[in-house]
């Protein structure tokens, strides 16, 4: 839903600033709108399905490494495609985004925190009992 009214808020914001001119035919033929069907079938999706899947079945903090995953991967796909330029710089963010996931991933899950005030509460009622 919120994809859904950013989307009428730009179009809107594009039509008031007289953008609609700047649109040509070419945009619309075969190529184009195939590119854009690809986006929607995978970048839309099936990316929104896998990340409910992994949000029912993996812990939160793992499922939140996407968001820093994805600027690196597309770095990477638009060197290996379109020959853009990667930078020292680059790489230096590239690789501490690296390296945070994997200290996300590594670290062990904490215990919950139900399980611990059970726990203090046993304790303290038994030193109140005895």
């Amino acid at each position: 839903m919120q994809m859904l009214a950013a989307a009428v808020v730009a179009g809107v914001t594009g039509l008031i600033r007289g953008e609609a001119a700047d649109v040509h035919a070419s945009a619309f033929g075969l190529e184009p709108l195939l590119a854009f069907g690809y986006l929607v079938a995978f970048g839309s999706i099936a990316a929104y399905s896998a990340y409910a899947w992994l949000l029912k079945n993996v812990r939160i903090s793992i499922v939140s490494t996407y968001a820093f995953v994805n600027p690196v991967v597309a770095v990477a796909l638009g060197a290996a495609f379109l020959g853009e330029k990667i930078t020292t710089t680059t790489l230096i963010a590239g690789g501490a985004v690296v390296v945070a996931v994997v200290l996300i991933v590594s670290a062990k899950a904490p215990r919950p925190r139900v399980a611990a005030a059970v726990r203090r509460r046993r304790v303290s009622g038994a030193t109140l009992s005895s």
